[in-house]
């Protein structure tokens, strides 16, 4: 795959059904959008979890305007925090979760002038921690309880 080619933009609503197909039940659900994610869902309830309109979510796509990926960022404990990272499934592997969580910092710091970046990352997702922690993200002590997210780890990257 050409990186070159791929492009960031501002997720449309229209967008949302390709997103809402890459999750088939309650764990992968939950697993990237949060214990609190229902599942089933509609494109109501979907967007609203999403927090959609607090949140805008930002695509990835390729050269035939593909969707590839998909993520949201937001200012948190003063840091660009990125969040519901995902590639679309017939594509991971393929790198181009670094690809995705590169563009996302650059737009974050660029629209949040903030210049550290962190993110949530389930214990037990060991690729997606690979990723993470290839672009420079390191474990690091969240700076205040948060029990629903204790299956998870905290990485910063400065």
């Amino acid at each position: 795959m050409a990186y070159e080619a791929l492009q960031l933009e501002l997720a449309k609503e229209t967008e949302l059904g390709i997103l809402m197909s890459w999750f088939h039940d309650l764990q992968s659900c939950r697993d990237w959008g949060g214990p609190d994610f229902r599942f089933p869902f509609s494109k109501q309830s979907f967007q609203a979890d999403l927090r959609w309109e607090l949140y805008r979510g930002y695509v990835l796509k390729g050269r035939s305007n593909t969707l590839l990926g998909f993520g949201q960022f937001y200012q948190r404990n003063g840091r660009c925090h990125l969040a519901r990272l995902v590639v679309a499934p017939d594509k991971r592997g393929q790198g181009l979760g670094k690809v995705l969580v590169k563009a996302l910092m650059a737009e974050g710091y660029k629209q949040l002038q903030l210049s550290g970046c962190s993110l949530f990352v389930l214990k037990h997702n060991a690729a997606a921690k690979a990723c993470y922690q290839g672009l420079g993200f390191q474990p690091a002590e969240y700076p205040e309880p948060i029990s629903e997210l204790a299956g998870c780890d905290y990485l910063i990257c400065n």
